[in-house]
């Protein structure tokens, strides 16, 4: 028996993370008013609620920077820009900054580099140099240390609050949302989507924007293109109370080894990317690594001793092969639309994201930053330009 045609949508977006719903925000703010969400579980309930909720303009590509700025402004006045009271929607963004400690020579030496082209671009950014660093930072241990940079302008957010405030437009807008609704399927005719699959039934809508996060191969898979975005786990830790390092202590990533921990409440959330990991969908939280997490965290916080660690959780980077966000029109097809591959960085990317492919449905062309770089084109060409500032 055939399945009824439940909805037409002007636009259906597929995943209610925080990027499907920024994209929805973004074409009801154009006036859009046939919008529909689809999620499969609840929103945000993905890979957003297990972001570490960092936002910073430290990158090592031109695109990168100017996206994060744009969304980095727009997190500085969420409120602002989207309408809701503080009451209504408290994003908790507390710029503590992002601190890179360099103990590599070509890693400071690129580093370096990064931070003549984020000036250019105006990213207020510093350099320290060890001494500076120890006196700065005391409860660090630094003796290996080359250098690090720092920008005050960066820090972290809920990504519940953000995820929730952009829905929250959207649907005061007009927007539809279908949660606990799966894609089972999508069917192509020619060079066009026309029908997509769902537990609720078929929609037939006249543009598709696909933001599945790590699920955006299987969505590519259903409709015949290639999208390349893996699934990699990441796990974060959490602990009691900790009161001896500063209340206002920066994100500070190690990258010789890859921690990275910074204030969360009373306590720390601290993390660390382990490299033998292979891809897959496994959420689990692996307890047998937080012994490697620890060891490193007490070698650059001596007082880390004295942590307690009280739970953690594993979530999923949609992780590119430049590590660059693939934004724009699949070329096989005239109405699919991507925001994925972002590799960890896409809920601080989300509020220009929105707005970027807002802009390719309504406009036709990306106007407000230059994403020409970011199309999934480049993967066919070679012409690939690895970001280097991945946590």
């Amino acid at each position: 028996m055939a399945l009824a045609v439940e909805a037409t949508p002007q636009v259906l977006i597929i995943g209610g993370g925080v990027i499907g719903c920024s994209v929805a925000y973004h074409l009801a703010q154009r006036g859009l008013k046939n919008i529909l969400v689809v999620e499969r579980n609840t929103l945000g309930s993905g890979s957003t609620s297990r972001a570490a909720g960092g936002i910073r303009l430290q990158f090592s590509n031109e695109v990168n920077i100017r996206i994060s700025q744009y969304s980095l402004d727009f997190f500085e006045n969420f409120n602002r820009y989207t309408g809701l009271s503080q009451e209504e929607c408290d994003i908790g963004f507390h710029q503590y900054g992002y601190l890179f400690l360099l103990t590599n020579e070509q890693t400071w030496r690129e580093f370096r580099e990064n931070v003549v082209l984020q000036r250019q671009l105006g990213v207020p950014v510093e350099e320290f140099n060890q001494a500076e660093l120890a006196e700065r930072y005391p409860g660090l241990e630094v003796s290996d240390v080359l250098g690090a940079t720092f920008c005050g302008k960066d820090g972290h957010a809920s990504m519940h609050e953000v995820t929730q405030g952009f829905a929250r437009k959207a649907r005061q807008a007009g927007v539809t949302f279908w949660e606990n609704c799966a894609v089972k399927a999508i069917k192509r005719e020619g060079r066009r989507i026309v029908e997509v699959e769902t537990d609720r039934g078929l929609i037939r809508p006249e543009v598709v924007a696909g933001c599945a996060g790590p699920w955006s191969g299987l969505l590519g898979e259903m409709a015949g293109v290639e999208i390349p975005v893996k699934p990699y786990k990441r796990t974060l830790f959490f602990s009691e109370a900790f009161d001896e390092l500063s209340p206002t202590q920066p994100m500070t990533i190690d990258m010789g080894t890859g921690l990275y921990f910074r204030r969360e409440g009373p306590g720390f959330l601290i993390g660390e990317t382990d490299e033998s990991q292979l891809p897959g969908f496994d959420i689990s939280t692996d307890w047998n690594w937080l012994d490697t997490v620890v060891e490193h965290a007490m070698q650059r916080v001596p007082s880390f001793e004295r942590l307690r660690i009280r739970n953690g959780w594993s979530g999923l980077y949609d992780t590119s092969p430049d590590h660059n966000s693939i934004i724009g029109k699949i070329p096989e097809l005239d109405n699919f639309y991507v925001a994925t591959g972002f590799s960890g960085h896409g809920f601080q990317q989300s509020p220009a994201a929105g707005l970027l492919i807002s802009e390719l449905i309504v406009d036709g062309q990306a106007k407000t930053i230059d994403i020409s770089s970011l199309g999934i084109e480049r993967f066919r060409s070679g012409r690939l330009t690895r970001e280097r500032n991945i946590v």
